[in-house]
């Protein structure tokens, strides 16, 4: 929550989570392309997964609650999921004044919705593909991935492998980025592959991510980072 009047940009990179945004007070405008222009997020929103950077402007005073939630939520969520859009919901019935109410209004509808899209999880807590997929055909499993996540496979996995890359110890404060030393061979093959691909996700190249302080504080999030996350959802705001 902010009071004090002032204008603030956030630059958001494409997670392996969702986001339901809850805006109590206040506007949040959304640019997720900038030949289209910007648009202002509903009251109550779910943000699906994104392959592409999206950047959210807003005036104070602003009061935002939102809860996070794992790729499993995915699997049980009964509307249809569309990938790099924020989906208009209606997820909290009574006033929430304050945190507690809205998590407790979130989860007691994820609660009440839920409905399993298949029999069994499709990801595994190590992003791992589950086995029982294992006789699926790569088109069968396409389509799936589709219905459930919004994305691929190979979206998916791409999205995992920037954050990979940004979860490793890099600590370019003192010294000029050296990037080559943190590629890790069994995901970016060579540091052009990197770059390529980190770029695409960001819309930044990854010295130019971590030279901009003001992403890095919004975004890699280096507490964060260092937490081990349960494989069950998180709440937060």
């Amino acid at each position: 929550m902010t009071r004090s009047p002032m204008t603030i940009a956030e630059h958001f990179i494409p997670e392996p989570f969702f986001d339901y945004l809850f805006i109590q007070k206040g506007r949040v405008y959304c640019v997720a392309d900038e030949a289209e222009g910007k648009f202002v997020l509903p009251r109550q929103s779910l943000r699906t997964l994104h392959t592409r950077p999206v950047k959210l402007s807003f005036s104070t005073p602003l009061v935002l609650f939102g809860a996070r939630f794992a790729l499993g939520f995915a699997e049980s969520f009964s509307g249809e999921i569309q990938a790099n859009c924020f989906l208009k919901q209606d997820w909290v019935k009574r006033d929430a004044k304050d945190l507690e109410s809205f998590a407790s209004q979130v989860t007691e509808y994820v609660r009440a919705q839920r409905s399993p899209k298949s029999p069994y999880p499709m990801l595994l807590p190590n992003f791992e593909e589950s086995d029982w997929l294992v006789n699926f055909s790569t088109r069968h499993k396409r389509r799936l991935y589709q219905a459930v996540f919004g994305l691929s496979r190979k979206e998916l996995q791409n999205i995992r492998n920037v954050h990979v890359f940004l979860e490793q110890a890099c600590d370019f404060s003192s010294r000029n980025p050296r990037i080559i030393e943190h590629v890790t061979p069994d995901v970016f093959y060579d540091q052009p592959h990197l770059n390529h691909s980190f770029k695409k996700m960001t819309g930044l190249a990854p010295v130019e991510y971590f030279q901009n302080s003001s992403i890095l504080q919004d975004n890699l999030m280096s507490a964060s980072y260092n937490e081990v996350l349960p494989a069950v959802n998180k709440i937060g705001v």
